[in-house]
């Protein structure tokens, strides 16, 4: 018979329980882990329309598929800054998430600007299609990473219109007008097809230049500008779809880097999932829109099937001469990739 030391065992014992303890003290970091919340702000420019939409669907699937522990707010309007200093933020880290049209990161990457191409898309559609195709969208959303930028969603928003103080019924009619545009050689050579004027001015400044006159017009999208009034200012607006507008969701590199790697991968998995949603809703919103302005006593105007084709065959070249021959060659390549997403897509009839 083997007799136990009494004092050994004993010693065994809180060796045991120390050993416990410390095990169970090296895990509680791991789950303290597990348990941290994470703070998304979702910044867009634009209030209550498909952006804003969009922003509230993905702050509600993070929440939920994290189990809480990604919270959210989203700030429309630009309430954390205008797009400049959103673009920053992204950069810096100091911002999460900003949904906006990629031309404004041009800074970042002037491929950006490739989708602003003019005359090239069929329908709202066809953008759509040609801009999620995973040949183009991959190489695309991934323009920014070099400088903390890391695309996770792209959209089509609506096409473009101009809103105008007088009627826009024909091209000839852009002669002579000063057109609110953004700020890039190709969007001022639109208006510049037809004698026009492109006039680059932030658009919370627009409607204040529409009641000056400083502009006759705005170039963006009868839906954005429905929702931010224009209709209160401008009584007509010319429905062109002479290009098609749209936005991505960008998100801080810096940000998502320090997040564990499930939720980051939860983060950069999530806006892309939402894009024929976000897509099909926003092209939803047109219809709806022409009846607020029409309410609203405005005239909503289309060029006849002859003059809009040939409006389309003006703008179309811009996009070679600005794109297919830019002094950057990584702007050459991603504009030749989206020509060739656009014709893969391109409708057949």
């Amino acid at each position: 018979m083997t007799i136990q030391n009494p004092a050994r065992g004993a010693a065994a014992a809180v060796a045991l329980a120390v050993g416990a303890a410390v095990a169970a003290l090296a895990l509680q970091p791991t789950e303290a882990a597990a348990q941290k919340k994470y703070h998304v702000k979702i910044g867009f420019a634009t209030i209550n329309d498909p952006q804003h939409d969009w922003g509230k669907r993905i702050g509600e699937e993070l929440e939920k598929r994290s189990g809480g522990r990604l919270t959210w707010q989203v700030f429309p309007a630009s309430q954390l800054g205008k797009i400049p200093r959103q673009v920053e933020g992204i950069q810096l880290g100091t911002q999460e998430m900003f949904l906006t049209p990629p031309g404004f990161f041009v800074g970042v990457n002037p491929a950006f600007m490739v989708p602003d191409a003019p005359g090239v898309y069929a329908s709202h559609e066809h953008g759509h299609k040609a801009l999620t195709d995973p040949e183009f969208r991959d190489t695309f959303l991934g323009l920014g990473a070099a400088k903390g930028v890391l695309g996770a969603g792209l959209i089509v928003y609506d096409g473009t219109s101009i809103a105008s103080l007088d009627p826009i019924r024909k091209p000839e009619d852009i002669s002579g007008k000063k057109i609110r545009v953004l700020a890039t050689p190709m969007e001022r050579a639109v208006p510049a097809q037809f004698g026009g004027t492109g006039v680059p001015i932030p658009y919370t400044e627009v409607v204040p230049a529409l009641q000056r006159r400083v502009v006759d017009g705005c170039r963006s999208s009868l839906v954005v500008m429905g929702y931010t009034k224009f209709q209160t200012v401008t009584k007509f607006i010319t429905v062109l779809n002479g290009g098609y507008i749209p936005s991505g969701a960008w998100i801080s590199k810096a940000w998502v880097n320090k997040l564990p790697a499930d939720l980051r991968e939860l983060v950069l998995k999530v806006p892309g999932e939402l894009e024929d949603w976000a897509s099909a809703h926003a092209a939803g919103n047109v219809e709806k829109m022409k009846g607020v302005w029409r309410d609203a006593g405005a005239e909503v105007i289309y060029f006849s099937k002859e003059d809009q084709a040939r409006y389309l065959a003006k703008l179309r070249p811009l996009g070679d001469e600005h794109l297919g021959k830019h002094k950057n060659a990584q702007v050459r390549e991603i504009y030749a990739l989206f020509k060739k997403v656009v014709e893969k897509h391109r409708p057949k009839s």
